[in-house]
Parts: structure tokens; sequence; C-alpha cells
């Protein structure tokens, strides 16, 4: 996701967030929220670092549109940690963190099974039509030494 359109994603998320707090909502009740605001923030950081490397369009604006959604997402995750903090303890937000680490170890774990499991189907499908192949090579060699070509 483009850092303009995660923080978008995070923004709206945000808002959610903060209406919730306002409505004295518990955290728990607004993980979806969290989450998908967690999500857009780090896609916001992680565009602006691949922005940064980019040798091709125009990177000027690019890289000033990029820079104004880490500073806005870099400010949101300020005014929602000194929330949290104020209404959890002083704790709270770094076992929101440690929580959301967690999480993105077991996505990533997820992640490289399904590209192994993947890797092996294509090995197994490639190996069938390797035997497959070669069945049909040796069977037409049989057949055509039988029938004298």
């Amino acid at each position: 996701m483009d850092p303009v359109t995660a923080i978008g994603v995070a923004s709206t998320a945000y808002s959610a967030i903060v209406k919730g707090f306002q409505m004295g909502r518990e955290v728990e009740s607004m993980a979806g929220d969290l989450g998908r605001w967690m999500g857009a923030i780090n896609s916001v950081k992680n565009g602006h670092e691949k922005a940064k490397k980019r040798k091709f369009g125009s990177i000027e604006e690019e890289a000033l549109e990029t820079f104004a959604a880490k500073k806005k997402a870099e400010k949101m995750e300020e005014e929602l940690r000194q929330f949290v903090q104020w209404n959890y303890g002083v704790n709270a937000w770094q076992e929101i963190l440690r929580i959301q680490g967690q999480i993105r170890i077991e996505k990533q774990k997820e992640e490289d099974r399904r590209k192994k499991q993947m890797e092996d189907f294509l090995v197994v499908c490639g190996g069938i039509l390797g035997i497959v192949i070669l069945s049909g090579i040796i069977i037409y060699m049989v057949w055509v030494a039988k029938n004298g070509a």
C-alpha cells in the first residue's frame, strides 16, 4: 500500500479509535480499529523508506508526499500513545507494541509456511509432469520400435 493511501486508512481508523476512547470504550473492543491503524502506520513508514530508495518517477513529489504522510503518522502515533498511557498506565503502550510484534512474527511465520507449501506443491507437480513426459517418450519409442518406423 502506498503511503498516501495508507495514511488515509490510518486517519479513518485513528478517528474511530479516538471516538471510541471518548465514548469510554475499552481498548479490547477496538482491537480491529487499532490493528487497521497500526498496519497502515507500518505501511506509511515502510513506504517512506521504499520511496527514498526508488530511482524512477517524480522523486521530489513522491518524497514530499511520503514525508508528509510519515509525519502525520508519527503525530497520530504520539497522540494515541499518550492517550493510551494516560488511560491505561505507563506500560500500556509498550504492551500494545509487544503484542503487535508477536502478531507480526506469527503472520511472517504463516506467510513463510504458505510459501514453503507452494514450493513443495510446485516441486511435486514438476515431478509428476516430468514422469508423464518421460513415460510418453518411452511409450512413443516402444511404439516406433514395434511398428518399425
